[in-house]
């Protein structure tokens, strides 16, 4: 009896590990995407606007993100907000030329979110890298916008 529920014990440990390092493994290929710098994009330091905040190298999806949602808090401007969405249409862009499309969806909520960030879609022939950005039940509308802007580029590609 002992050496039978040390057996359903190991197996439930393994199986335990199994689901961990998948988790760990869907995250590692999110968070790997979300702060990779595409090879065609460069950013435009010729018309970067002058702000402590934008001393950052803002050259991945994560990066500007978390510049964009804090816009408000960080008192940007017209101009500097301009430039942020011509980075954000820009890295779409950059994406699709070396042959990763990506587009972001919105997920969570009162509903939680699913639980793979990062999957593949066949969009008009292409295949397509679906990014999830998952948020709680509020939080979700500061970023409406960055999200409008990089699908509208990558939907406009995919044509």
């Amino acid at each position: 009896m002992r050496d039978t529920l040390k057996i359903i014990i190991l197996l439930v440990g393994f199986i335990c590990k199994a689901q961990d390092v998948n988790e760990i493994k869907i995250d590692t290929v999110y968070n790997n995407l979300l702060n990779r710098t595409p090879k065609n994009f460069k950013v435009d330091e010729i018309s970067k606007p002058n702000n402590r905040f934008f001393t950052l190298d803002l050259n991945s999806i994560g990066r500007l993100e978390s510049i964009y949602q804090f816009q408000n808090e960080f008192k940007l401007n017209e101009a500097e907000i301009n430039w942020l969405n011509k980075q954000i249409d820009q890295i779409a862009l950059a994406f699709y030329l070396e042959g990763n499309p990506i587009l972001i969806r919105k997920v969570g909520g009162y509903d939680g979110c699913p639980n793979e960030n990062v999957y593949t879609e066949t969009i008009k022939r292409k295949k397509v890298t679906i990014l999830n950005f998952c948020f709680t039940c509020s939080g979700a509308g500061k970023l409406d916008k960055f999200i409008q802007i990089f699908n509208n580029r990558t939907n406009s590609l995919l044509k």
